[in-house]
């Protein structure tokens, strides 16, 4: 029989809610127990406040033009993070990935992705090759090639 060498690793799995990142989801669960797993989303400053059109899941990119500055973008950040677990609750939230613990921040995803990584000591990344907005989002040589390069972790990229 042979042993799984990520059996007890702590692993995480980028979730930009696209079917690639939801398929990411459950090859992880078949390298590790759903306990060790984490589902982390990370939302772009870029792009939640109006900066960049490109991607992401966005509530209403360029919310923080209308509201006031620091009190704004407070509230607007806790609004994307709690809508993202929201989401995420209403996706993974069944008995088949009971154990699985979500997280969100706000950083660009290659070292948002990287710097959760290492300070939640993970010892594997599982993501999808491309993301929410196909090849030309997350291709490799995009996000998923600079967390490779960021990552102090192996990271096991999913073709489509």
């Amino acid at each position: 029989m042979a042993m799984n060498f990520f059996s007890n690793t702590k692993t995480l799995v980028p979730i930009d809610f696209s079917e690639y990142s939801k398929r990411a989801v459950e090859t992880a669960m078949q390298v590790t127990s759903n306990a060790n797993i984490f589902l982390l989303h990370v939302v772009d400053p870029a792009q939640l406040y109006g900066f960049d059109d490109n991607g992401g899941y966005e509530l209403g990119g360029g919310m923080g033009e209308t509201m006031g500055a620091k009190q704004g973008a407070a509230e607007l950040e806790k609004q994307h993070r709690d809508a993202a677990l929201k989401a995420m609750q209403g996706l993974f939230g069944d008995e088949k990935h009971h154990g699985i613990v979500f997280a969100v921040v706000i950083s660009d995803p290659p070292h948002g992705i990287a710097q959760f990584a290492t300070e939640n000591k993970v010892g594997l990344i599982v993501l999808p090759s491309h993301g929410r907005t196909g090849a030309k989002r997350l291709s490799i040589g995009s996000v998923a090639e600079r967390v490779v390069r960021l990552s102090h972790c192996p990271v096991l990229v999913l073709r489509e």
